[in-house]
């Protein structure tokens, strides 16, 4: 019999995999799982470790709390914290186009604010 959690857990990486543009080989493989493993859990036959929960949730930039279906969206902080690991991550070159995105998304919200 499948477990609820193991069900939501499995739909959910299912769907975000996809989205990502990743198959579930290339996925299977950045977890360093077997393709087999991956399909049960994407099943709901089997549920994951809590580390690799957390890669799963690093690779599609979402939330364990999503993935096991205890929000039902990514609540804004989710959303900020993640663009602020990657930006720190980020190399000076990068930054400076960051920079410059952020600067036009702002001139954005402030044309829309007027």
């Amino acid at each position: 019999m499948k477990k609820e959690i193991n069900v939501v857990l499995g739909e959910r990486i299912k769907i975000l995999r996809k989205q990502k543009g990743y198959t579930r080989e290339a996925f299977a493989e950045k977890l360093s799982v077997s393709t087999r493993f991956l399909a049960t859990v994407e099943g709901g036959e089997a549920g994951v470790s809590i580390s690799t929960l957390k890669n799963i949730a690093l690779l599609l930039d979402t939330s364990a709390d999503y993935l096991l279906g205890l929000r039902d969206e990514i609540d804004e902080e989710f959303y900020r914290q993640s663009a602020v690991t990657k930006i720190y991550n980020m190399d000076k070159k990068h930054l400076m186009n960051v920079n410059k995105i952020l600067d036009s998304i702002d001139d954005i919200i402030k044309t829309e604010s007027a």
